[in-house]
Parts: structure tokens; sequence; C-alpha cells
């Protein structure tokens, strides 16, 4: 594929933030979601995240339904770097959320950061 056609190519339906973004969205009120394993979940997680591991697209989406969460709603998508929250991000956002956001660099950059997390035995 030609370099330019990477410009042309339609836009993400979510946005891509870094740990500061997703700090400060957090205190506006946003919503975590943590798509990660629980094995990953329990090593440390960002406070008050929801764990809802991304383990296929329809369970996923069923699951996401069920936290009955206003499509309104500031919800942020996190993993391990970035990538399985890139595709819950695109499934929450086919499923009508509006403001949706991708931590782009995951757990992986949210610690870089030094920003607070959670060790919990259980999600």
């Amino acid at each position: 594929m030609p370099a330019d056609a990477y410009e042309t190519a339609a836009p993400q339906p979510y946005q891509t933030v870094g740990p500061a973004e997703a700090k400060e969205l957090l205190a506006q009120g946003a919503r975590v979601i943590d798509v990660r394993w629980p094995s990953e979940w329990q090593q440390g997680h960002i406070p008050g995240a929801t764990l809802l591991p991304l383990s296929g697209i329809y369970t996923f989406g069923q699951a996401l339904r069920e936290l009955q969460l206003a499509p309104s709603e500031k919800v942020i998508f996190v993993c391990a770097v970035g990538q399985r929250s890139a595709i819950a991000a695109e499934i929450a956002s086919l499923l009508g959320f509006q403001q949706v956001y991708n931590l782009a660099s995951g757990m992986h950059g949210w610690l870089l950061s030094g920003y607070p997390i959670e060790q919990t035995s259980s999600p």
C-alpha cells in the first residue's frame, strides 16, 4: 500500500490517548474498562477500573452491553500495550458509544508514567 494511502484512510471511531490524557479523563469522571486477562489484572490495574476481558468480539460486546453504560459516557479501554484495547474501543464504537478512548501505551505506559495502580486477588 502506498504511503499516501494511509492519509486517506477513514478516521478511527475512537480517540487514542496517552497516560496523562487518560488521567485527566479519569478526573473528569471517565470509566476505565480493562480488557486484559484476570491474571494480568491481579498484577495491577488502574484504580476504579472494571475488568472485562476481550475474549471474543461477540462475547465482549454482550458483556459490554450488560454494564449498561450510557452511550454518552466517557470510556477508556486499557490493556497491556494498547492493541487489545484498540479492538475493544472499535467494538464499543460499533455499539453506539460516543466518547471512546484507547490508552495507546496501555498499563506499561501508565506504570512508566508513575501513576497509581491497585492490586487485587480477584476482579
